[in-house]
């Protein structure tokens, strides 16, 4: 048996896999306030619980962050207590049986190359639409990650130098254009207020109300996808671009349609663009399917 994890801020989702069938979910809430040995002992008690007592033949993890893959160290993970944490050998030790960690987008591409809309492709890209945007690159059917690992940042792509500011300091960036925290930061000089990030729920009901602020953040958000995945077709040429997260999933065919059209407008070709099969689940396939071709 394997075990795909994605592990984020607000959610731990597992899953145990026989080979390539998906057997059974469980989800549990992220503790906030606590160590990396905490968060790890919780981590654990899902695998386990995902197992029931069987065989654990490699477990695979997706989480957010920058990761050494060789040592599956985790340097730095946005809303984790993670900070230089020897994750891998940790678990290791304890599980006795393989682990593979990959930062979350490079794990859900990789899930979509395996079991979803990315399965016919050899070369795709993966952009993902939420909180923030995340990218990924697949090139001859693998991951790529650059030499500093950091291949695959499309949301830093700068598209407009007086542009607002974006969470990594600089101006302009398509994450700073078109993800939640990005229309959020548009609505709010408006009289907009927010617990915590924007709901993509709430962006797509006020969108089909009508409601003019929102439509011109959408908007703005759809020109700078646009300009993005059409840089990126006309950089990399690949075969298909795949696109996911909670804005994308929230809007649905309508605001891809929008989005195709101005990627027609700047692009050198017309590149195929789709969105994810797997949902939630892109993880969790990738996950495993991780750990399975880093197996000898």
């Amino acid at each position: 048996m394997y075990i795909g994890l994605d592990i984020g801020g607000t959610k731990m989702l597992g899953g145990a896999f026989e080979k390539n069938k998906l057997l059974r979910t469980l989800k549990i809430k992220t503790p906030t306030a606590t160590t990396a040995q905490e968060i790890t002992q919780h981590i654990l008690t899902l695998i386990k619980d995902l197992a029931k007592d069987s065989p654990i033949d490699g477990v695979g993890i997706g989480i957010p962050g920058s990761i050494d893959r060789a040592t599956g160290s985790i340097g730095f993970s946005p809303n984790l207590p993670f900070k230089n944490f020897a994750l891998k050998a940790v678990l290791a030790e304890t599980l006795k049986c393989p682990i593979a960690i990959d930062n979350d987008v490079n794990v859900g591409l990789l899930g979509e190359h395996w079991a979803g809309a990315a399965k016919p492709y050899k070369n795709v890209v993966g952009l993902f639409v939420g909180t923030g945007i995340g990218g990924a690159i697949i090139l001859n059917g693998q991951l790529y990650h650059g030499k500093h690992q950091i291949a695959g940042e499309v949301g830093h792509m700068k598209l407009k130098f007086d542009g607002p500011l974006c969470n990594c300091g600089e101006k302009g960036c398509l994450e700073a254009l078109a993800s939640k925290t990005g229309i959020q930061k548009m609505l709010e000089p408006l009289g907009y207020k927010f617990e915590g990030v924007v709901k993509s729920s709430w962006i797509k009901d006020q969108f089909d109300k009508d409601n003019k602020d929102v439509k011109a953040a959408m908007k703005r958000a759809t020109l700078a996808l646009g300009e993005g995945i059409g840089s990126l077709a006309n950089l990399l040429d690949p075969e298909a671009f795949v696109l996911g997260g909670g804005l994308i999933e929230a809007l649905g065919e309508s605001w891809l349609k929008r989005i195709k059209d101005q990627v027609k407008l700047r692009a050198l070709v017309d590149p195929v663009i789709k969105t994810s099969a797997l949902g939630d689940h892109a993880l969790l396939y990738g996950a495993v399917r991780l750990v399975q071709t880093a197996l000898p």
